[in-house]
């Protein structure tokens, strides 16, 4: 197990408001003991109000000599593009102890995805340790024994990433999978659950190469926070077009047989992406949204606040409101905009700018190359409500497949009943029968 001490950023002023300072860390009495539980949330409830300064004051000397306040904050900015926008913290809260300190665990979900923190409390209930806890698979950014590592990309912004072979000389037809919403590696990792590292071994096992890259937004985080006018080409259209571009360079991959597979958000962009790149030989929707971005994101902000009971009813009207308030502004949006970020979902006014006006299910119609769309019914970030969209504007057209399993999530991993974000923190693969679907679609084309 590795611990590294981090800060998590999250945005709840946006998400959560208002400014609640906890009581000092109480000392312990002969008539009264610490309640570390309650010191836990107070702890965690000052980094949700976003108060960085009140935060280190919960510090204990030996971890402020370690870090400093300007460092916090620092680390605070650093991960904002990892993380996205705190939304709450969940119930199951432990707290065990060790060598006269109490270690309190907390699941906190952000936006992109549920993160464990860490909080060590001394005797005097003063935070001495602050650790977010990753596995070994989390840190060690797996490979597969097949795998050769590749660079591509712009001169600007190279991207680093893994070409799966299957045995033999080739070529192959390939299939590059492009990761969906937010700064993610080329595992897609999600938790424990690395479902493009799956992909590429199921499929290189049924003679398709696999390419997968690190996200231009995971390798480049803090240069794309800077950066005026950053679009949705940027982060993702580009770069996929840069992708066929190397792979028709290589031997061993058939240049007529390159195949793009898009997750979530890259699959909602797909026609786009279809346009810069004409000579793919066909694509691939992995539960890919139809609807606004704004829409998804709220929708899916109500379904996990039905799911939670950590939270009372006036939290989570709180919670909603904002999220619509942002929403709402996505969708009022102007050139002249002087929204920030933090009231645009974590994106600036040209990300959202660059979405305005865009007809996904009006401009797939004029993509003649073969499509197939897959989705879990128990997918609720992106439900299976949105491949009927997809199907209902495709009606007229026979160059279209779609799949439906009825018991994966979005990951494309099996399970039973409600889908939560605590799912994802149990270790899944997807299930073969996806990739299994996939091979025969590229085999047939």
């Amino acid at each position: 197990m590795k611990r590294s001490p981090i800060l998590f950023l999250c945005l709840a002023v946006c998400l959560l408001g208002g400014c609640i300072r906890p009581p000092a860390p109480s000392a312990t009495e002969a008539s009264k003991q610490i309640n570390y539980s309650e010191q836990t949330v107070a702890s965690i409830q000052t980094l949700a109000d976003g108060n960085i300064a009140a935060f280190y004051q919960l510090f204990d000397d030996n971890l402020k000599k370690e870090l400093s306040q300007q460092e916090l904050q620092t680390l605070w900015n650093d991960l904002i593009s990892q993380y996205g926008a705190f939304q709450y913290y969940q119930s199951d809260i432990t707290i065990t102890s060790k060598d006269n300190n109490q270690i309190a665990s907390v699941p906190c979900v952000f936006a992109n995805g549920t993160v464990t923190f860490q909080l060590t409390f001394n005797a005097e209930g003063l935070i001495s340790g602050f650790y977010t806890v990753e596995e070994s698979y989390m840190s060690e950014s797996t490979r597969l024994k097949n795998d050769t590592e590749i660079s591509f990309g712009t001169d600007a912004y190279p991207l680093s990433g893994s070409l799966t072979l299957p045995e033999g000389t080739g070529p192959f037809p390939v299939v590059i999978l492009v990761s969906g919403y937010g700064a993610q590696d080329r595992n897609e990792q999600l938790g424990p659950n690395l479902p493009f590292l799956n992909l590429a071994e199921q499929l290189s096992s049924q003679g398709i190469a696999v390419l997968r890259y690190d996200k231009r937004s995971y390798t480049y985080a803090r240069e794309l926070a800077q950066k005026e006018n950053f679009t949705v080409y940027e982060e993702t259209i580009d770069d996929v077009a840069a992708a066929v571009s190397f792979l028709k360079t290589l031997n061993t991959i058939q240049s007529d047989g390159i195949y793009i597979a898009g997750h979530c958000l890259s699959g909602y962009l797909m026609p786009r992406i279809a346009e810069v790149t004409p000579d793919a030989a066909g694509y691939i929707f992995l539960a890919a949204s139809a609807r606004p971005l704004e829409d998804i994101l709220l929708d899916e902000t109500v379904y996990i606040l039905n799911t939670e009971s950590n939270l009372d009813k006036a939290g989570k009207e709180k919670i909603l409101t904002q999220v619509q308030t942002m929403s709402d502004n996505v969708k009022n949006l102007t050139g002249d905009s002087s929204l920030s970020s933090e009231e645009l979902f974590d994106f600036p006014v040209s990300y959202w700018l660059s979405l305005q006006n865009y007809a996904p299910l009006e401009e797939i119609k004029q993509v003649d190359k073969p499509l197939l769309f897959l989705h879990g019914g128990r997918d609720y970030q992106v439900p299976a409500s949105e491949m009927d969209l997809w199907k209902e504007a495709l009606s007229g057209k026979n160059n279209a497949q779609f799949l439906y399993y009825d018991n994966l999530n979005h990951l494309f991993m099996s399970g039973t009943g409600k889908s939560t974000p605590t799912e994802f923190q149990q270790k899944g693969t997807v299930n073969t029968q996806v990739s299994e679907d996939l091979a025969a679609f590229i085999h047939r084309h």
